[in-house]
């Protein structure tokens, strides 16, 4: 609907934007427009999120207790509780308690929005978008989750929103525009997108992204439009001279958010607490900027960009958990004198949502990109009380050598984690806390279009490539400890697309074929010496292999009357995974989409970008009503 009104009423509004108004007119249009929605992902396998409690693959399983078995570790145990393991009253095995939660659906949500475009003047316009979220707990899992609460600006995600465990409303758009000339200035909060390609992103680092609803697993044509963050900023271009223009844009830092913990997509080993708090209140008053100039060489398009910023996906280290651990463990051992609240680990005491084996401990962390055998080995070096209790196991020959705390093998390892379950009497959990590193990326971008022969397949073929490099970029330790890996990292992507038409019956296919390179970590962020590992090996890492590689595969078909659509999306992971997304599009009136689309997913091991999301496959439905 469409309407306008006198501008009488709007005193506030035309002194905050006098300075634009240039001349001030004597009336303004708004119009209205939005949708209410119905998305639906139900799952269409058996399989539950191994990062919750009721999808762990160990879940009712018994393993021998290998501190137990280990005849070192044994006599460890015995000085530490007289005798008990010769004794045999310590159990041969560690168990893990069946869950029979099960979860039905990854996606239940019902979902509005509605977009308010103003014009003030013929330079001066306006965008307010109000979104609205809900999605009942229809989800059989621990407790009752938390699914948009996050400890950033207070229990908020962003700047503009509200939220509970099962809503949140936000604003998305809330700017102003101006334009007069060769001028164009966007002054509030918003979207910046500068990169083009599906799933992967190179040129588009302005902003973080929103991975609480249905990760990015949604209509991959959608180019993460509704995952993208927005935050309050200034973007302006000028057009320097036909052909080239220069854009800069200074936005408030606003951090990626991450699925809860317990949430139907989470993405966190839940025997893992992330604080995500006072990271953020250390940059939270920082400013992201950048600049990009874009043009034309003939028929060659060129952009070069360059972004200084605190980057929005978060790093991690453990920070110590202060609890306490029964005697003799709970007292000073040796001269540090520390306690065991003064380390990262403390105790679950039925085991059920803790790391309770050494299965569970190295599972669990190669899971995560993590090296678990390098988690306990860096945190010796830096809290006292782990390397006094690691030095008394030297003594009984568990680790390296007389009086060395560290330890080197797989093996070694997973006598030390069961003799520590063992004696602390229950699994292990951590704390961690989030960092935003500083960084700069520079980058820059082509775009040709090819000519041939008239309705020949490589006529009108558009070719788009994207690179950036990061100076001392910071990756999260594998180890997960404060000394953060700091390495060049180099990103690429190359892109074919094409409309193409195969008879007069039907419109264009349009085609879409990608390739991406990353130096030193894969799609999702994680450095890759931290890949590969499983519970019975330890990581193996994808540098050998030269860095990480994915491809993208994407056609879209529309049918005679533009009724119907036919849509595919192909990610493969060269480590090992893919994801195939057929999809159907019904618009049987202006009112009304019904969109269908499903997910299979597969990882062959831990080293593929698809392993923390391999158990979801799922069947998407939206039903949307626009007005």
């Amino acid at each position: 609907m469409k309407f306008s009104m006198r501008a009488v009423g709007l005193p506030v509004l035309a002194l905050a934007t006098a300075p634009l108004l240039s001349p001030v007119a004597s009336a303004f249009d708004i119009s209205v427009s939005g949708f209410i929605r119905q998305e639906m992902a139900y799952k269409i396998n058996n399989h539950q999120n191994i990062q919750n409690p009721n999808g762990n693959p160990l879940n009712g399983t018994k393993l021998t207790n290998a501190a137990v078995a280990d005849p070192n570790a044994c006599g460890l145990l015995d000085a530490l509780a007289s005798g008990a393991c010769s004794a045999g009253l310590i159990p041969a095995t560690l168990d893990k308690e069946e869950n029979n939660l099960e979860s039905d659906w990854n996606v239940f949500a019902t979902r509005a929005e509605i977009e308010f475009n103003m014009n003030f003047t013929n330079n001066l316009s306006g965008v307010v978008k109000v979104r609205g979220y809900y999605q009942p707990d229809v989800f059989e899992d621990y407790g009752n989750p938390n699914l948009f609460g996050v400890n950033n600006h207070g229990n908020e995600a962003t700047y503009l929103s509200i939220s509970d465990d099962d809503y949140m409303i936000d604003l998305p758009s809330f700017y102003l525009d101006y334009a007069k000339g060769p001028l164009w200035v966007r002054v509030g909060n918003q979207q910046i997108a500068w990169g083009e390609s599906l799933f992967f992103r190179v040129a588009d680092v302005a902003n973080g992204l929103d991975l609480r609803r249905h990760l990015f697993l949604d209509f991959g044509a959608e180019e993460y439009a509704d995952e993208r963050l927005s935050a309050p900023g200034i973007r302006a271009s000028y057009i320097l001279t036909e052909g080239w223009e220069l854009e800069v844009f200074a936005q408030m830092f606003q951090p990626s958010v991450l699925p809860n913990r317990g949430s139907p997509y989470n993405l966190t080993p839940y025997p893992m607490t992330v604080d995500f708090e006072p990271g953020f209140d250390k940059v939270e008053d920082s400013i992201n900027g950048g600049v990009r100039l874009q043009g034309q060489i003939g028929n060659l398009g060129v952009q070069f960009f360059a972004v200084s910023r605190h980057n929005p996906d978060p790093i991690f280290k453990l920070v110590p958990g202060g609890a306490t651990a029964p005697p003799p463990l709970g007292g000073p051992l040796g001269p540090s004198g520390e306690l065991v609240g003064s380390q990262p680990f403390y105790v679950e005491p039925t085991g059920d949502y803790g790391l309770n084996s050494w299965a569970d401990w190295f599972g669990t962390t190669a899971r995560a990109g993590l090296n678990g055998a390098q988690v306990l080995n860096h945190l010796i070096d830096e809290y006292g009380y782990l390397e006094d209790a690691f030095t008394m196991f030297s003594a009984f020959g568990i680790t390296d050598g007389p009086g060395d705390p560290h330890f080197s093998t797989k093996e070694q390892g997973d006598i030390i984690v069961d003799t520590l379950v063992t004696a602390f009497g229950g699994g292990l959990q951590a704390g961690a806390e989030a960092i935003y590193a500083s960084e700069n990326v520079f980058g820059l971008g082509a775009n040709y279009i090819f000519y041939a022969e008239p309705d020949s397949f490589l006529d009108q073929l558009v070719v788009r490539f994207e690179a950036s490099y990061t100076p001392n970029k910071k990756f999260t330790n594998p180890g997960v400890t404060s000394n953060f890996i700091e390495e060049d990292e180099w990103v690429a992507s190359l892109v074919f697309e094409k409309y193409h038409r195969f008879s007069d019956s039907f419109p264009a296919t349009f085609f879409i074929f990608e390739w991406m390179h990353k130096s030193e970590s894969d799609m999702l962020g994680r450095h890759l010496s931290g890949l590969g590992g499983d519970r019975g090996r330890l990581p193996t890492g994808g540098e050998a292999n030269g860095g990480w590689d994915g491809l993208v595969f994407a056609f879209q078909q529309p049918f005679p009357n533009l009724t119907w659509r036919a849509d595919l999306s192909v990610l493969y992971d060269l480590n090992g995974g893919y994801m195939i997304q057929p999809a159907v599009r019904y618009k049987p009136s202006g009112d009304w989409t019904i969109e269908a689309f499903a997910n299979f997913i597969d990882a062959s091991d831990n080293a593929s970008i698809f392993l923390p999301m391999e158990w979801s496959d799922d069947l998407t439905m939206r039903v949307t009503y626009q007005f």
